[in-house]
C-alpha cells in the first residue's frame, strides 16, 4: 500500500495537463480551482487514478503545481462533495471505491466515453491552435483596439435609443437585415470622409470585421483555396480562414507594408488577398503609393480579389490618410471593409462591407444564410446619431483626445523602457507597437502583464511564418493619459520578474 500512496504522490503532477492550467491561471483563482478539479475529475473517470488510490498531501500538490494550498484544498472539497474523493481522519484523500457514475443506468454507450477528449475536425483543431488565448477587452488597461469607453456618447445614444424604441414600427422587430437608413448614411461618409463612391445597394452590414471576411471566404473562395495575409498580422483572421478550410499564404510586411513584387509562389496560386494599406495592424504603417499600384496590378493580372481591411483610418491627427484602394482604377476587383465597432463601441457589432456591384446578389443572399446581420436596433440608433452630426464630431473630438493619450505613453515609455524597446512616433490609430531592441521572451511577458490587468499581446503572436519579431502591441485608446506612468511601472516591473524567472 504504502508503494502506491508514493506513486500517486510522484505521478499525479504529470497526469495533469499544463496547458489547461496555464488557460485557467489566466482567468483567476475561482477558474483555476474548478480546472484543477476538472483535471482530477477526468483522471478519475478514465481510470488514470485507480478506486482507492491515495492522492497527495494537499501542501505537496500545491508545490508540484506551483499553485496555492487553498486552491488544492478547495478542489479535493469540491470533488469530495461530488463523490469521486473521500477524506479519512490521518490517512489522507483517496479516490472512492464507488464512483458517482456507478448509479447511472446501463446503456450500449461506453461508460467513460464522456470523459475521452472530443475528436475535433482537423480544421476546427489547426484554427484553435492560431487563434490568440484571449480577446481583446475594455477590462484591462493598454488594450489594443479598444477605443476611448470612457468617452462614448452616451447620453446622446440613449436619447436615440429611447426615441427609438417609443417609435418602434412592427417591421422594426422582425427578421429585418440592413437597415436603409444607415446605408445611406455610410454612404455619404464614405465619401465626404474616404472619397470612396457608392450606392447604398453595395454596403452589406454586418457584426464585426472577422464577420465580413468569413462572408467574404463563403461567396469567393472553396475549400483549399489559397488567401493570401500580412505577417505579422490579424491573427484571428487567419484562425478564421483555417477553419473554414481555406489555407492562409503569409507575405512579410516591412514599415512600407506589404511587397506583391516579392510574393511566394504560395500567393501567386491564391484566390483572395486581405490587406491593410492604411495603418497596418499591429506596424501602424501606411503602404507606401508605389506598393499600392503594385498589388493593384497583382490583383488585376491574376484575377485575385483584394479584401481591403480599412482599419483606424479614421483615427488620425498627422496628415491625411490615403484614399481607399476601392476609390482606385480597380475598384471592381476590390471588396472595402471597415468597422464602427473601433469608432465608437465594440459592443455595437456594427461592422460593414462595399462590395461591386456584380457582386450585390451573391453577397446579399450569402449574408442571410449565415445570418450575420446586425441588430437592427443597433443599425438605426447609429444611423440617427450619424444623420444628427454626431459621428462626425465624435471623430473630431478624438483625434486630439487620442494624440493626447499616444504622446502621454509615448512620453512615459521613453523615460523608462528606451533601452529595452524601440518607441515609435504614432501618428493614427489606437496602438503602438514596441519593437525589443534585445532578444527577449515576449509571450511569457505578456502573460505576466495579463496578472497586472495589462492587455499588452506580444509581437510574435501576431507573426505566422516569421520568427524574428518580438516585443509588445500597446494600446492607448481606453487609457487616459494620467493613468500611463503608473502603467509603464507596471510594464517595467514585469520586465524585472521575467528577468529573474528566466
Amino acid at each position: 500500500m504504502g508503494s502506491r500512496h508514493a506513486g500517486a504522490t510522484s505521478r499525479l503532477p504529470s497526469l495533469i495537463r499544463p496547458q489547461q492550467m496555464r488557460r485557467e491561471k489566466e482567468l483567476g483563482a475561482a477558474s483555476l480551482t474548478q480546472g484543477l478539479a476538472a483535471e482530477l475529475r477526468r483522471l478519475i473517470q478514465a481510470g488514470r487514478l485507480a478506486r482507492g488510490e491515495r492522492l497527495p498531501a494537499s501542501r505537496i500538490l500545491a508545490k508540484d503545481l506551483g499553485l496555492s494550498r487553498n486552491t488544492v484544498t478547495a478542489a479535493y472539497a469540491q470533488l469530495v462533495a461530488e463523490g469521486y474523493l473521500a477524506t479519512r481522519t490521518g490517512a489522507g484523500t483517496y479516490v472512492e471505491h464507488r464512483l458517482p457514475e456507478d448509479n447511472l443506468p446501463q446503456s450500449p454507450t461506453p461508460r467513460n466515453w464522456a470523459a475521452e477528449e472530443p475528436t475535433l475536425a482537423r480544421r476546427a483543431a489547426a484554427a484553435l491552435d492560431l487563434n490568440p488565448a484571449w480577446q481583446r477587452s475594455g477590462q484591462f488597461a493598454l488594450s489594443p483596439g479598444v477605443p476611448a469607453l470612457d468617452l462614448y456618447p452616451r447620453e446622446a445614444f440613449a436619447r436615440i435609443a429611447r426615441s427609438y424604441w417609443r417609435g418602434a414600427a412592427r417591421r422594426d422587430l422582425g427578421y429585418g437585415n440592413e437597415d436603409d437608413e444607415l446605408r445611406a448614411e455610410l454612404v455619404r461618409y464614405l465619401s465626404q470622409a474616404r472619397g470612396l463612391d457608392c450606392r447604398p445597394e453595395q454596403v452589406i452590414v454586418v457584426g464585426s470585421s472577422l464577420q465580413a471576411f468569413m462572408l467574404i471566404a463563403h461567396v469567393l473562395c472553396d475549400v483549399g483555396d489559397g488567401v493570401v495575409i500580412e505577417d505579422p498580422g490579424y491573427a484571428t483572421a487567419a484562425a478564421m480562414l483555417t477553419a473554414t478550410g481555406l489555407r492562409p499564404c503569409p507575405e512579410p510586411v516591412d514599415g512600407q507594408g506589404l511587397d506583391a513584387t516579392r510574393f511566394s509562389l504560395a500567393a501567386m496560386e491564391a484566390r483572395l488577398a486581405i490587406v491593410s494599406p492604411v495603418a497596418q495592424y499591429p506596424y501602424g504603417c501606411d503602404m507606401t503609393p508605389a506598393r499600392r499600384d503594385a498589388l493593384c496590378r497583382w490583383a488585376l493580372e491574376r484575377r485575385v480579389w483584394l479584401v481591403e481591411d480599412d482599419f483606424n483610418s479614421e483615427h488620425r491627427w498627422e496628415g491625411t490618410p490615403l484614399p481607399p484602394l476601392a476609390a482606385g482604377p480597380a475598384a471592381g476587383q476590390i471588396i472595402h471593409v471597415s468597422s464602427l465597432n473601433r469608432v465608437l463601441a465594440p459592443g455595437l457589432k456594427l461592422a460593414y462591407l462595399v462590395v461591386p456591384e456584380r457582386l450585390i446578389p451573391a453577397f446579399s443572399g450569402m449574408s442571410d444564410i449565415l445570418s450575420l446581420a446586425a441588430p437592427g436596433a443597433h443599425q438605426r440608433i447609429v444611423a440617427d446619431f450619424m444623420a444628427s452630426g454626431g459621428l462626425a464630431a465624435h471623430l473630431r473630438q478624438m483625434r486630439s483626445i487620442y494624440r493626447e493619450r499616444a504622446e502621454a505613453l509615448a512620453a512615459a515609455l521613453d523615460r523608462r523602457l528606451r533601452t529595452v524597446f524601440e518607441i515609435p512616433a504614432v501618428q493614427a490609430g489606437l496602438h503602438m507597437t514596441l519593437r525589443a531592441r534585445l532578444p527577449l521572451d515576449d509571450a511569457r511577458l505578456s502573460l505576466l502583464l495579463r496578472r497586472r490587468w495589462i492587455d499588452a499581446p506580444a509581437l510574435s503572436s501576431y507573426a505566422l511564418l516569421r520568427r524574428d519579431l518580438r516585443g509588445l502591441v500597446l494600446g492607448f485608446g481606453n487609457t487616459p493619459p494620467r493613468s500611463m506612468e503608473m502603467l509603464v511601472s507596471r510594464i517595467a516591473e514585469s520586465l524585472g520578474e521575467l528577468e529573474t524567472t528566466s
